[in-house]
This record gives structure tokens, C-alpha cells and sequence, in this order.
């Protein structure tokens, strides 16, 4: 009778320690995660800001070069980018890519204008850079989440809490049309 109390002592501490390795194994896998996530999430804000501001150099641009509407813009003008979430920034540039798309289709001097097609290029490679990490950033999104929700790492995200992430669209249909070096 001992034998077998013993036995079932050290099989109930065996799969113990087998249970925290696998909780520890499935934090360290889910925390390698964060890593790349943060990092992306990081150069999209920094793609964003860099748009934001050469935004502003090609609306101005226009306003300067074009006789426009006096409000054109306003409510990209008006707008404060330091208090703004990487969703409404997107949001903001969209809106303002289609309003700038429509003095490019309406006044074929932009697009012979040499400092206009400069600020273009500019736009072209950032934009270039933006889709490309917003990608990567969504690809490790859905990893991560696989992770934390399916097959024996789950069993961590009871334990542990992790960081709460959304995936980032971007709307690169009128954008395609402005950065068209054509």
C-alpha cells in the first residue's frame, strides 16, 4: 500500500511540473510574439507621421499653386495628429488622399509641376514602406492570435493576460491613384 501511495505522490507532481512547463514553454512562445508586434507597430506610427507631414507639404502645395476653394483642407488642417490613434490618422489621410486625387484629376498642371511630382515620389516610398510593415504587422497579428486562442498555448491565456491587438486596414484603392508616378 505504501508503494502505491508513493507512486501516486510523485505521478501527481510529475504531471504538475509537466503542467508548468508547458505554461511556462506557451508564455515564452506567446511573449516572442510581442516583440515583432511592437516593433511594426511602432515604424506603422512612424510611416503615418512621415505621411502626415509630407501631407501637409502637398496640400499646402496645392493651396499655394492652385486657385482653390479657401476651405479646402480644413478639416485636415484642423486637425491635431498628436492626439490621435493610428486608426483615425488612416482615417484622416484617406479622406484627404481622395480630396487631394481630385485637384490632381482636375488640374494637369500638377502633375508637370516638378516639385509636385518630387512631393508624389516621396509619398510613393513611404507608402510603399506603410503597406509593406501594415502587412507583416497583420501576419503576425494572426499568429499571435492563434497562439493566445488554439492548441496548447491557450491554456496559458487563462493564467496570463496578454496585450490586446487589432489588426490595421488601409485603404490603398485612391491611394494607388496619387502615388501613380505616370
Amino acid at each position: 500500500m505504501n508503494k502505491l501511495v508513493i507512486f501516486g505522490i510523485l505521478l501527481v507532481v510529475l504531471v504538475i511540473i509537466f503542467l508548468i512547463i508547458i505554461l511556462v514553454i506557451s508564455k515564452s512562445k506567446i511573449s516572442e510574439m510581442l516583440t515583432p508586434l511592437n516593433i511594426a507597430q511602432e515604424d506603422i506610427n512612424n510611416y503615418l507621421k512621415q505621411k502626415y507631414k509630407l501631407y501637409k507639404e502637398i496640400t499646402q502645395f496645392i493651396k499655394d499653386n492652385l486657385s482653390i476653394k479657401e476651405d479646402a483642407f480644413n478639416n485636415f488642417f484642423s486637425f491635431n495628429s498628436k492626439e490621435c490613434t493610428p486608426e483615425e490618422l488612416i482615417t484622416l489621410l484617406d479622406k484627404t488622399t481622395y480630396e487631394i486625387n481630385e485637384y490632381v484629376d482636375n488640374y494637369d498642371e500638377l502633375l508637370k509641376n516638378k516639385d509636385f511630382m518630387k512631393l508624389k515620389r516621396e509619398l510613393y516610398d513611404i507608402e510603399l514602406n506603410l503597406e509593406a510593415t501594415i502587412e507583416y504587422y497583420n501576419n503576425k497579428l494572426t499568429l499571435y492570435d492563434d497562439l493566445k486562442n488554439n492548441g496548447p498555448t491557450s491554456f496559458c491565456t487563462k493564467f496570463f493576460e496578454f496585450d490586446e491587438y487589432k489588426p490595421i486596414k488601409n485603404d490603398i484603392k485612391e491611394i494607388t491613384r496619387l502615388v501613380n508616378l505616370n
